[in-house]
């Protein structure tokens, strides 16, 4: 049945807004007008709220207790579940280094499950990892990283059923350029993380064929005035699209500021990097095989204060930006949810309100709290209101 949203403060791919209705109509918009006909199709009552593109998470690990690396359909469908209540419709399976074996079935049990999943869609599949720098490793176990094969990637995409479509690569590491060079003439989008690159190395990368930064900051070595690094490479290269974690504790804001600053319109991508306790209550949970905290709105590894993935919802994510980069407009942070993940891994039917492309919308109040998640023309999450 379709579903008609009346009357919402719609997002257009302009940037503008226009108070109108908008039907969907099966897994596409069918149109966008006044008055439009409401026969045969479910009415949403949309006054005075916001109708926006769907949020796509490119980097999230998992969510409601599970993890896309547990090779469990139980797990990713409550990871679907859970980011349909943040306005995610489609999200890339993100799955860290592990060993090959483990890799292996965690790759085949996302492709199997995919196109059953009751809320947010799986887009497709990010593998951060195994291929990066164990100086680098982060909260990842640097015993199971290891050098790039072309051929251990094209089995894995075979289980994949093609649907890898971002991997991060650590450029510096031996035989990476190459490998990046042949992930791009297959298609998939190559980011650079997980890296102790220069930022001659990174640049190196990008001739190669990188176009991304895995959460720009974390997990890499840092900005220094005389060895920029990635982060300096990131920051000047305009053709780079950058992730930011924006919990609060990834990265400060006043460093999310200058990102925004540097970066060209559509580069800054929002992910959550969210992981198990995603929508969990605090607790002790295990990740990767390691065990963590939840606490304080962070996620850490052990006792300690090493950082784990986070908990943090894309609408949060959303609500933060908008505290903290007030001269913003609105309408640009929404689009680093939407529209620029889609054109990281080439959805041009996605992240855009307009009639022939994906019913995928998120409704959302004054606070830019979540009323409504909507995908592929189904309403999969309504909130209390």
């Amino acid at each position: 049945m379709a579903v008609l949203l009346r009357r919402g403060d719609v997002l257009l791919p302009s940037g503008a807004r226009v108070v109108a209705d908008v039907r969907l109509d099966g897994t596409l918009i069918d149109r966008i007008g006044h008055d439009l006909p409401s026969a045969g199709a479910v009415c949403f009552d949309a006054t005075g709220m916001l109708v926006a593109p769907g949020f796509i998470d490119l980097h999230v690990h998992g969510a409601g207790g599970g993890m896309c690396e547990d090779a469990d359909p139980a797990a990713l469908e409550r990871i679907s579940t859970t980011l349909a209540r943040g306005g995610v419709t489609r999200f890339l399976a993100t799955i860290a280094a592990l060993p090959v074996e483990q890799l292996r079935a965690a790759v085949a049990a996302v492709a199997a499950y995919a196109g059953r999943e009751p809320g947010a869609r799986i887009a497709g599949i990010h593998l951060e990892g195994p291929y990066l720098n164990p100086q680098r490793a982060g909260a990842q176990t640097a015993a199971w990283m290891r050098a790039p094969s072309i051929d251990e990637f094209d089995a894995l995409q075979a289980l994949a059923r093609g649907r890898i479509r971002l991997i991060t690569v650590a450029p510096e590491i031996e035989g990476a350029l190459p490998f990046i060079a042949a992930l791009r003439e297959r298609g998939v989008t190559v980011a650079i993380g997980h890296s102790d690159a220069t930022a001659t190395e990174a640049g190196r990368g990008v001739g190669a064929g990188a176009s991304h930064v895995t959460h720009l900051c974390n997990a890499m070595r840092p900005l220094h005035h005389r060895e920029p690094g990635v982060v300096g490479a990131a920051l000047t290269e305009d053709a780079l699209s950058v992730e930011l974690i924006c919990d609060g504790h990834h990265v400060a804001p006043a460093v999310i500021d200058l990102v925004w600053r540097c970066k060209p319109p559509g580069k800054v991508v929002l992910v959550s990097d969210g992981v198990a306790p995603l929508g969990m209550p605090d607790g002790d949970y295990a990740l990767f095989g390691v065990a963590c905290r939840k606490r304080a709105g962070a996620v850490r590894l052990g006792n300690g204060d090493r950082l784990a993935g986070s908990c943090l919802s894309l609408d949060q994510a959303v609500r933060n930006l908008r505290q903290w980069l007030p001269r913003r407009p609105v309408e640009e942070i929404l689009a680093s949810a939407a529209s620029a993940p889609a054109a990281v891994i080439g959805e041009s039917s996605a992240g855009v309100i307009a009639a022939g492309h994906a019913a995928d919308v998120v409704v959302l109040d004054a606070d830019l709290q979540v009323v409504a998640t909507i995908c592929g023309g189904q309403i999969v999450w309504q909130g209390p209101s």
